[in-house]
């Protein structure tokens, strides 16, 4: 997932958590998060004698993007038994009701065919999947005791981004897709408040949108600065 794209994931629990009336949480909450975005730019064919490519297409189709589509700079790879890569991506750390969370999550980038060329066609399309195959949480302190605590250890999420783009020979369009869910077991022993999922559903679905449009405009900055600079 991008970079949730998937990034910024865990900002998500700092706000949604801030944005709900003050209590005490118990249960099992779960909230979702669906949004669409998109942004625009000319087009940058080549930016030095040789024609090497600058296109939007040749960035988003390499690992030149990766660390934009995976939201972090600090992430490693591995190669899985069935020959695929997949990457280990430490979020950044986030005070959340007295505990520190390290979200660390296992990402997969699917990248799908370019269609056409600048030759034959009118433009170039292609697709990239950044998803979340595995989470967990690193936490701690222990500000509301040991039950949270083990709770936000076993936090679930998963997720993907989808971005495609068409790009043609004076412009680029890119939307972004996002499915993100968060899953918090907390314990039974205290009543989760009535509608409390419903309402951070609500506001965790409107941060969502906020991060996936910046996120585009990253994807589109980071672009621009790939392109401009020279091929060495």
């Amino acid at each position: 997932m991008m970079k949730l794209n998937i990034h910024s994931f865990t900002t998500l629990l700092v706000a949604t958590a801030a944005s709900i009336p003050s209590g005490v949480f118990a249960g099992t909450i779960r909230f979702v998060g669906i949004a669409s975005a998109s942004v625009r730019g000319d087009t940058i064919l080549s930016n030095d004698d040789e024609g090497n490519d600058k296109s939007l297409s040749k960035f988003l189709s390499s690992d030149e993007s990766n660390k934009i589509l995976l939201g972090t700079d600090n992430f490693s790879s591995a190669s899985t038994a069935a020959g695929d890569v997949i990457y280990e991506c430490i979020q950044g750390s986030v005070a959340w009701f007295g505990l520190t969370l390290i979200p660390i999550f296992i990402n997969r980038i699917e990248r799908g065919a370019t269609a056409g060329s600048f030759g034959s066609q009118e433009q170039e399309e292609g697709r990239v999947i950044t998803s979340i195959e595995e989470a967990r949480t690193d936490v701690q302190g222990g500000g509301l005791g040991s039950a949270l605590e083990s709770a936000m250890r076993l936090s679930e999420f998963d997720g993907r981004t989808i971005v495609t783009w068409k790009e043609g020979k004076s412009s680029y369009h890119i939307e972004g897709d996002l499915v993100l869910n968060l899953t918090i077991k907390l314990p039974r022993i205290l009543p989760l408040p009535p509608g409390f999922n419903a309402i951070g559903s609500k506001i965790f679905e409107r941060i969502c949108r906020e991060r996936l449009k910046q996120n585009l405009i990253d994807t589109k900055a980071a672009y621009i600065e790939w392109a401009e600079t020279p091929t060495t």
